[in-house]
């Protein structure tokens, strides 16, 4: 080599470029590729098509008044020639009743089109999971957890409004914490729109953005330095419902002169279960609602987040006020179940130590137990799987 000659930078080949892939960050999809990660979605769905597929042979569509039953009957009742501000009530929450119009096959189509969003829905929460790196063990255990029980699948294929609204808000939780500890902006707006979303999909959203918006301020900020942040983080997280919610509001007050529209006629009896909630504790349904919330604690004490325990109370706080004041149809089994532990996943931070890893996976399995107690001890439940279970029967023989 020549004096005074320089070293040229060295390049990597482009085969070395195919094969050496980038460490990966915190916001990188997963898996990476795609195609993988839409046959990983399609995994997901796989098992609760299969219910959907019996559902469709069983007798349950005939002799079972579920979540999806009612939402049918609700829109054969909607005069769809019409397009005033009443008709916009008549259809609230929009998305899911527009959804359901639209999707065909009844009762089966819901429950077709509810297992390819859990498909998309669960492959988020793994994707949610490694980007923040939690142990191999802690996210198997909680993804069985939260996707491998009754509970779960019913409400996937039997209650499309309440788990599309389940679904935005675990998604908007994940998000806003993104946003408040990392400083991501994009997931902040993101978080907004979810939680929009959740909203008018189920009647439930509007408490669990209401329960997302005060919860905000306990999370750790990523920049504490900077004053005001918890004030403009909740602006963000809720100014799109708002918008949303709002609007509709001001149209319902000046052209029907109720801000509520025909909304309140599903407050009617919130006295007499307000009475009845007390007794909801004294049996085994009560004590399994209580032990979601007991293990979303021990989760927060485990790992040293104890703003954790405030967003479960709330979120479980806004649960029973759902179902007193009649947001929650007949039917419904699962949602506190599956609200905790979205809140185990998406707000509680990894610890590094085998130590806290082996306490959380203690936990996570007590999760398992629990979900599978709870759905043998919801009637709804198990008249769906007795219905179910001769199908499976007959298949196998």
């Amino acid at each position: 080599m020549s004096a005074g000659a320089e070293l040229i930078p060295y390049s990597p080949s482009v085969r070395d470029r195919g094969v050496r892939k980038p460490e990966r960050t915190r916001f990188d999809a997963f898996p990476r590729d795609p195609v993988f990660r839409w046959l990983l979605r399609a995994a997901f769905a796989a098992p609760y098509l299969l219910v959907a597929w019996a559902a469709s042979l069983s007798q349950a569509d005939t002799t079972l008044v579920t979540p999806n039953q009612q939402l049918l009957q609700h829109i054969a009742r909607i005069d769809w020639n019409r397009a005033d501000i009443s008709w916009v009530g008549d259809i609230f929450p929009p998305l899911s009743t527009l959804l359901a119009a639209a999707i065909p096959g009844g009762r089966t189509g819901l429950a077709i089109a509810g297992a390819l969003v859990a498909g998309v829905f669960l492959q988020k929460l793994l994707e949610i999971m490694v980007q923040r790196r939690f142990h191999v063990t802690t996210t198997t255990i909680l993804m069985l957890a939260l996707a491998a029980n009754p509970l779960f699948a019913y409400t996937v294929t039997e209650n499309f409004s309440a788990f599309l609204g389940l679904a935005f808000f675990g998604l908007g939780i994940a998000d806003i914490l993104r946003f408040v500890t990392w400083g991501s902006t994009q997931s902040g707006f993101r978080a907004g729109l979810f939680l929009m979303l959740a909203a008018l999909s189920d009647q439930s959203g509007i408490v669990y953005v209401l329960t997302a918006a005060a919860a905000a301020p306990f999370l750790r900020l990523g920049q504490r330095h900077r004053q005001g942040a918890q004030g403009a983080n909740v602006l963000v997280i809720v100014f799109p419902t708002a918008a949303a919610l709002g609007a509709i509001m001001l149209l319902n007050l000046i052209f029907n002169g109720n801000p509520l529209g025909g909304g309140g006629r599903m407050i009617s009896g919130t006295a007499e279960r307000f009475a009845a909630l007390p007794q909801l504790f004294a049996q085994p349904t009560g004590w399994f609602l209580l032990a979601s919330v007991l293990s979303a604690w021990l989760i927060a004490l485990i790992v040293r987040q104890p703003g954790s325990i405030i967003v479960s109370t709330l979120v479980f706080a806004a649960i029973l006020g759902s179902d007193v004041i009649g947001l929650l149809p007949a039917g419904t089994a699962g949602n506190t179940f599956i609200l905790m532990t979205l809140i185990a996943i998406a707000l509680v931070p990894t610890r590094k130590g085998m130590v806290p890893v082996v306490l959380v996976d203690v936990v996570a399995v007590l999760q398992i137990v629990i979900a599978w107690g709870s759905s043998y001890n919801r009637d709804i439940v198990l008249q769906w799987m007795a219905a179910l279970l001769p199908v499976f029967d007959a298949s196998w023989h």
